[in-house]
């Protein structure tokens, strides 16, 4: 495995930093780094300068003893959060050490009147993780935005933790996105640069408080039976549940998921007659066929049974702006009130 920084020590001193360098600066470094003693700051290992085959430029070292492993989407991430923060006109550093290395920021901003770091976290840690780290930013004056790869359980919008999911691309080389959420409660997707420049010129802002949770409901998506080729409400989630740390992360709770919690299956079944006479078009979820386990349960139209596979349910399934249509289990028409705890996005990019 190989360690991919964008900040490389010269042996006289200098701080070398990819993401900033010019095509011609790079090339001149590749050129000369043997004679530069180039070594990793996070460890110490000599680097080579590389350019990816789509033009990324980062150091690279073998990470066997190396404590930092990060992949190409975190130093894509950072270089498109640093060099965004740059064309702002701030003085923007990777891999930044604070406190005498207490803290390792991704990407830190300075302002003459304030400090911002950017962490982009896509490994799965702990709530609580990211909380002490916040904490240790918090007492040496800098405030920290995370960007997140993965849905964080028990994670609810908190001002004094600005936490946004990150998207990653299909392909490795590719910007990641963030799911952002307008004004008028919409949510959607804007690039990683132009989300920085909302993020640190005042154009996010956190609205607050939270609302109380409403009685459960399911949601579903206009779609199309592949058999019959009838229209159907393909359901996709169960929201207003009991929060799971694993399968219903902020109360929302995916249809493939739903045979693995068998008391929210059993609330379901019971409420199927009334969810069919209030919409004929809805599909039923039945637990998965033998052989299939794996993939969760699975939907049935209503118009010829054809089976279904959710398995390929949107990756925001959990966005409200992802649910076409709700139904409480007493089969009433329900609109979801706008979440008030939430961060908005003013000028979407």
């Amino acid at each position: 495995m190989f360690s991919m920084p964008l900040l490389a020590i010269a042996s006289d001193g200098a701080r070398l930093e990819a993401w900033m360098m010019s095509s011609a600066e790079w090339e001149a470094l590749k050129a000369s780094y043997r004679t530069r003693g180039l070594t990793a700051d996070c460890c110490g290992s000599a680097v080579v300068p590389v350019t990816s085959q789509t033009g990324w430029q980062f150091f690279c070292h073998k990470g066997a003893d190396c404590p930092v492993r990060e992949s190409p989407y975190h130093m894509i991430a950072k270089t498109v959060v640093a060099r965004a923060a740059a064309a702002l006109g701030l003085d923007v550093t990777t891999e930044a050490r604070l406190n005498d290395g207490a803290a390792i920021a991704d990407v830190l901003i300075r302002h003459p009147s304030w400090a911002v770091a950017v962490e982009v976290q896509l490994s799965r840690i702990p709530l609580i993780a990211i909380e002490d780290r916040q904490e240790r930013y918090q007492t040496i004056g800098v405030r920290c935005a995370w960007l997140v790869g993965y849905d964080v359980p028990g994670h609810h919008p908190r001002q004094d933790l600005p936490l946004f999911r990150l998207v990653r691309p299909k392909t490795t080389d590719a910007v990641p996105h963030v799911i952002v959420t307008d004004a008028d409660g919409h949510s959607g997707r804007t690039g990683l640069a132009g989300f920085t420049t909302m993020l640190l010129t005042g154009r996010i802002s956190f609205q607050g408080p939270a609302m109380p949770a409403s009685a459960p409901a399911v949601v579903s998506i206009t779609s199309e039976c592949w058999r019959c080729r009838r229209d159907i409400d393909l359901l996709t989630a169960l929201i207003n549940v009991p929060e799971h740390t694993i399968f219903a992360p902020r109360g929302v709770l995916s249809a493939r998921d739903l045979t693995k919690i068998p008391q929210l299956m059993a609330l379901y079944r019971s409420a199927i007659p009334k969810l069919l006479k209030a919409v004929p078009s809805l599909t039923t979820v039945r637990t998965p066929p033998p052989g299939k386990e794996a993939g969760g349960a699975w939907a049935h139209c209503p118009w010829c049974d054809a089976p279904i596979s959710l398995v390929k349910l949107p990756d925001d399934v959990f966005d409200s702006h992802r649910w076409g249509r709700c139904w409480t289990l007493s089969g009433d028409p329900w609109i979801p009130g706008p979440t008030a705890a939430r961060w908005i996005c003013r000028g979407i990019e």
